[in-house]
């Protein structure tokens, strides 16, 4: 889909505000209510920023001290390393259940993983809708806002499930998916934050379909991209606290702390690609709690779809160029300031959105 595409899509633009309306709100109070979140903030974006002046030692911290705790450490430099260590991990014929990743759409996981003949499925209920209609993420926290209860409904029949309200279909994909939960050879999830005190993985969710997806298989991989790693437990909690609040749920309903459980073979995969190199580091202190996305005026109407091929939206521009290349389409961009504005981590985005344009028309493709 275009973006010119994507404007003449209202279902776009009407997900996108009832989203907005429900959470700016709750942004609002939680901030009110919770005034040591902005404390929070300012001590992850300090940490991650001072993390990424020396990953290789932090990745090496990490190696460690999951080695010791009986964890196979893999290190991919780009996303096709990434895909081809998963690729050797899961094998094929298998059954594979993946939490909701960013980052696993970065590398286009799912998409490989069935290229080796697995069955694969997102066990988030907006992204298993994503990924029966075949498109992308709309939202990296909400990824099937666009579509209607009615869209829904049509969508879910391809796996047999069907209801005459929202709450039918839910128990219907409940249902399906505890079938594959049983039946699955491996797991996959993100990271929200990783300690490199402890070696654990930080996640954050609201169905209860992560800690399933990673505590059932007897194989489970982590995909930790290396501007997750913190120093210690205590930032990755306050980690997820401003990612959570940031975006309008605060407390978070379930904050999972994975670490290798008995008789499970269990593999993080420390995932560089940019990063390492990205010029402007600034943007690593994100916790990709997708504010700016929804108070964006260009995203409120074009979506996920103003952007690069995973990431959209003003940080998603950025996030493009470090992961791959900056998007032809940043020109869309206002330069408005709102994304700084609203961002809990105060990433100046408007000045990178700048550079961004100056680089492509001196004919620089990556930053």
């Amino acid at each position: 889909m275009r973006v010119e595409e994507a404007i003449k899509r209202e279902s776009i633009r009407e997900g996108i505000l009832r989203s907005l309306r429900n959470l700016s709100s709750a942004v609002e109070r939680n901030v009110q209510e919770h005034p040591y979140l902005l404390d929070y903030a300012r001590e992850v974006r300090e940490a991650r920023l001072g993390v990424a002046e020396n990953y290789s030692q932090w990745m090496s911290r990490a190696r460690d001290v999951l080695e010791s705790r009986g964890v196979e450490v893999h290190f991919a430099r780009n996303a096709r390393r990434a895909r081809e260590i998963a690729g050797e991990i899961v094998g094929s014929g298998k059954v594979v259940v993946k939490a909701k990743s960013m980052v696993s759409e970065e590398i286009h996981l799912r998409e490989h993983l069935e290229r080796l003949g697995n069955e694969v499925w997102e066990t988030d209920l907006g992204e298993l809708i994503v990924q029966l209609a075949n498109e992308k993420p709309m939202h990296m926290v909400i990824p099937a806002l666009h579509y209607s209860e009615g869209e829904v409904a049509e969508i879910l029949k391809k796996i047999g499930v069907t209801g005459k309200s929202a709450e039918e279909l839910a128990e219907g994909v409940r249902r399906f998916m505890r079938e594959k939960f049983l039946k699955a050879d491996v797991g996959i999830s993100g990271c929200n934050a990783f300690s490199a005190e402890s070696g654990r993985i930080f996640l954050i969710e609201n169905e209860g379909n992560i800690r399933l997806s990673t505590t059932l298989p007897k194989t489970y991989i982590a995909l930790v991209s290396i501007d997750k790693i913190l120093p210690n437990d205590e930032l990755c909690l306050k980690s997820v606290f401003v990612q959570s609040a940031f975006f309008g749920t605060f407390p978070p309903a379930y904050i999972n702390v994975n670490e290798r459980i008995e008789g499970q073979e269990m593999h993080v995969i420390l995932i560089d690609n940019g990063r390492s190199e990205a010029r402007f580091r600034e943007q690593l202190s994100c916790v990709k709690c997708g504010r700016c996305q929804l108070e964006c005026p260009v995203f409120q109407l074009a979506g996920n779809i103003w952007g690069g091929d995973v990431y959209g939206g003003p940080m998603g521009m950025v996030w493009s160029a470090i992961t791959a290349q900056i998007p032809e389409n940043v020109f869309l961009s206002t330069l408005c300031g709102k994304c700084m504005e609203v961002c809990p981590m105060e990433i100046d985005m408007p000045s990178m959105l700048r550079e961004m344009k100056r680089s492509i028309v001196q004919g620089e493709d990556k930053l």
